[in-house]
């Protein structure tokens, strides 16, 4: 296949996934409703009711199966937690297509500057890992902002109930004042405890969502204080002082370790970027570290170091708070 041709074809599936995705965040809106309606109908009333028989339908369907087949060969259902912990809007199908685009692309480049055979699949191995490492890159600002909104949180939960609110009614102010990601998984919480779903199960459901140490020691005191009583508004006061010094030694920490963090990235992209300077400036010199033995042996030792530089000197600027 000449290069021209390959560009088009790269060009076209590119461009369709990039509509495809358009197209869907477009129609979102009314897919909601329309998903309901398959499944239950309204009567005079104002009552759902379920359609069993598209229930059963669906069930035993033929289409259904091999879906589950796919989704279970191809396990895509792995990245499931992250994706909903990402607070991202994508389906895992659009995931994997996603990741499969990007590899095509990584092969792409890859094969226009002539790389070995090794460094193009390199090359499409990071193009699959980019979308895993933005979900995680959005997780961690999400439970990050997370975690800075808790301390917010429960002191507008500590003045609710100081005014008279009822914890439902706390919870429900905390839902609508605070931005996401805290305020609609309140939200989803509430609801879940509207429709008949018990408080610990709607709060391990938070959890699962939002896996944050510093939410869980707060959902589960809340859980044992409707067990043994006391006073709710002062707890909550306490806990928020408790969170905002920890918030104030974390950013102390940070200060302290953003040198070695620092060095550490450095380190790490000192040499992969001497190597890409090489290879522009002249590619014949570099390409025979590729062509000898030797300069295969130097390669691997050299990532290994790199690797275990950067795993040590992180593991050192990690301090736990």
């Amino acid at each position: 296949m000449t290069k021209p041709l390959l560009i088009l074809v790269i060009t076209f599936l590119v461009s369709t996934v990039f509509f495809k995705i358009l197209f869907s965040l477009v129609f979102e809106k009314g897919k909601y409703e329309k998903r309901l309606k398959k499944y239950a109908d309204i009567n005079s009333a104002g009552t759902v009711v379920v359609k069993r028989d598209v229930l059963q339908q669906q069930g035993t369907s033929p289409l259904k199966k091999v879906s589950k087949g796919l989704e279970s060969f191809l396990n895509l259902t792995r990245n499931e937690q992250l994706l909903v912990q990402s607070g991202l809007k994508f389906s895992l199908g659009e995931l994997f297509i996603g990741q499969v685009m990007l590899a095509v692309v990584g092969l792409l480049i890859g094969y226009m500057n002539e790389f070995h055979f090794l460094v193009i699949l390199i090359c499409a191995g990071i193009g699959f890992k980019i979308p895993i490492l933005y979900m995680k890159n959005k997780r961690k600002k999400r439970l990050k902002m997370a975690s800075i909104q808790l301390g917010e949180a429960l002191g507008t939960m500590a003045n609710a109930l100081r005014a008279g609110f009822s914890f439902m009614q706390a919870m429900n102010m905390v839902a609508k004042e605070i931005d996401d990601p805290l305020g609609p998984e309140f939200l989803k919480a509430l609801q879940e405890i509207n429709y008949g779903i018990s408080v610990e199960d709607s709060f391990q459901g938070l959890l699962l969502r939002l896996p944050d140490k510093e939410l869980e020691i707060v959902l589960n005191t809340l859980i044992l204080q409707r067990t043994t009583g006391g006073n709710l508004s002062f707890l909550l006061e306490t806990m928020q002082e408790t969170i905002f010094d920890r918030s104030r030694v974390k950013d102390e920490v940070k200060t302290l370790t953003a040198q070695g963090k620092m060095s550490a990235i450095v380190i790490t992209i000192l040499p992969l970027a001497l190597a890409l300077y090489i290879k522009v400036v002249n590619p014949e010199y570099f390409q025979m570290l590729f062509s000898h033995p030797l300069g295969w042996a130097m390669v691997a030792f050299g990532s290994i170091g790199l690797i275990l530089g950067w795993y040590f000197i992180n593991k050192i600027v990690q301090i736990e708070v």
